[in-house]
This record gives C-alpha cells, sequence and structure tokens, in this order.
C-alpha cells in the first residue's frame, strides 16, 4: 500500500471518528465548596479614644483647651468645660465644626476639618463627647 494512501485513510477514519453525533457524556467534576468569606465586621468606633489622640492635642483630654499643641496656639482651643462656650451651641453645631472645621462657622481655621477622616456617624459620636464636657 502507497504512503500516502495510507495516512489519508487514518486521517478520514479519524474525522469521521470524531465527528459523530452521539456525544461522549463529559466527565463529571466535583463542584469544590466556596471557601468561606470573612466577615468584613467592622472595627468598633471608640468616640473617647479618637478624643483623647485626634482633638486631646489641642482640646486635652478633659475637653479644657489645654492640650500640649493647644496651649500655643492663637486663639486657643475651645474649653468644653466653660459654660460660657456652650452659649448657643448645641450637638448640630459641635458636628458640624468637627466635620467642616472652625472656619465654617466663622471660629479659628487652625481648628481643621475632620469630615474626610471620619463618617457622619462616627464624626456625631465624636460630637456626644464634646457634649459630655459641658457643666
Amino acid at each position: 500500500m502507497n504512503l500516502g494512501l495510507a495516512v489519508g485513510c487514518a486521517s478520514a477514519l479519524a474525522l469521521v471518528a470524531c465527528s459523530s453525533d452521539t456525544a461522549t457524556p463529559a466527565a463529571t467534576v466535583p463542584a469544590m465548596a466556596a471557601a468561606p468569606v470573612p466577615s468584613a465586621s467592622p472595627v468598633p468606633f471608640e468616640a473617647v479614644s479618637v478624643f483623647k489622640t485626634a482633638c486631646g492635642p489641642c482640646h486635652g483630654e478633659t475637653g479644657e483647651g489645654n492640650g500640649p499643641a493647644g496651649v500655643v496656639l492663637t486663639p486657643r482651643p475651645a474649653n468644653f468645660s466653660d459654660a460660657s462656650f456652650w452659649e448657643g451651641k448645641d450637638k448640630v453645631y459641635i458636628a458640624k465644626v468637627i466635620k467642616e472645621g472652625g472656619a465654617a462657622v466663622g471660629k479659628s481655621p487652625l481648628m481643621m476639618a475632620w469630615g474626610g477622616q471620619y463618617n457622619d456617624e462616627q464624626i456625631g459620636a465624636l460630637a456626644d463627647v464634646v457634649m459630655g464636657f459641658k457643666k
């Protein structure tokens, strides 16, 4: 037999065998269990701790405006334990100052805006801490 004819016949047989109308069932691959997704529980916001860290350097840990950085500022940071500070102020006002900074309410621009750092809920919690100094 001619080698060319043998290769041609073998190729034709291979094509016919591969083009069968009856499909061979595919091997069943067992489904893999999905890996457990770790819970995305947020770290609790500790407003008192954040106040001491973020606000304390100027306002002092007790809110008296006597923090180590605050004693050199002009004007001095607000003293939250002074009754005169609270005249005409409420939680909404305090939250606005925390979020937008002192300049937003006509006060010192040295009081920076924290709205880019904390969300509204966290700012509200910080405002509650500040309100706690009110006597």
